[in-house]
């Protein structure tokens, strides 16, 4: 479960930590599209781990188009995981599948989730819900189940302290959580984007076992190049 959360972490959710990220207040800019803070094309970007258990380790972070199926695309962040995201006009940018490199696990959504909706706005984000299912890469076998959930909570104007300088973009604050039998992670969790692409990242998640024992942990990570 603990590679579970921390390859959502590092992958596509990050929360912001005040002291890499200075969050104002400046509005919305007029007809931004939240989804055009993921451009679709293929690109590699550097990131530095700034927190968490590998600090100091770059990593690359990459988008290609899927060769195989139209409108589908792969982003992975180094060894750690990688997605699959479908672009759909009527529901915006999905994500169908969650593959857990380390743990030799991969995780599919059903439906698939919307991440960056077409109607997420300022105010108006809305809370997206479905299943999951957790399965071995080797064996195929079923692992875990569960329900999730998943809300784009606060856009807005942010600056960014990175390793590549300081850089003005927007902050997206997301909550998403999984629930499965006997334990519960909740991930608050965001992304910060310049006009091309992500900059920052970072989270935190709470492991509840059994409605009793949790675990607390955090990681980071910003653009170096």
């Amino acid at each position: 479960m603990y590679r579970i959360a921390a390859a959502v972490i590092s992958i596509i959710f990050f929360v912001s930590i005040p002291a890499l990220a200075e969050l104002d207040e400046i509005q919305w800019r007029q007809g931004l599209d939240v989804r055009a803070l993921m451009p679709l094309g293929s690109w590699k970007r550097q990131f530095e781990i700034t927190e968490g258990k590998d600090r100091g380790r770059i990593v690359p972070l990459t988008l290609q188009r899927d060769s195989l199926t139209a409108g589908r695309w792969k982003l992975s962040f180094g060894d750690y995981a990688g997605i699959l995201m479908q672009n759909d006009a009527h529901r915006g940018l999905l994500l169908e599948r969650l593959n857990l490199y380390k743990s030799r696990s991969y995780i599919v959504y059903e439906p698939a989730l919307a991440i960056f909706a077409v109607d997420a706005t300022p105010g108006s984000t809305g809370v997206r819900q479905g299943s999951f299912k957790m399965f071995d890469v080797e064996t195929g076998k079923l692992k875990r189940s569960g329900h999730v959930t998943h809300q784009v909570k606060q856009v807005s104007r942010s600056r960014f302290d990175t390793p590549a300088g300081r850089i003005d973009g927007y902050y997206v604050s997301i909550n998403h959580r999984m629930d499965m039998k006997y334990a519960e992670l909740d991930m608050t969790l965001g992304l910060g984007f310049h006009d091309d692409g992500p900059i920052f990242g970072a989270g935190e998640y709470t492991l509840t076992k059994l409605g009793i024992f949790k675990a607390r942990n955090t990681a980071s990570a910003a653009l170096t190049q």
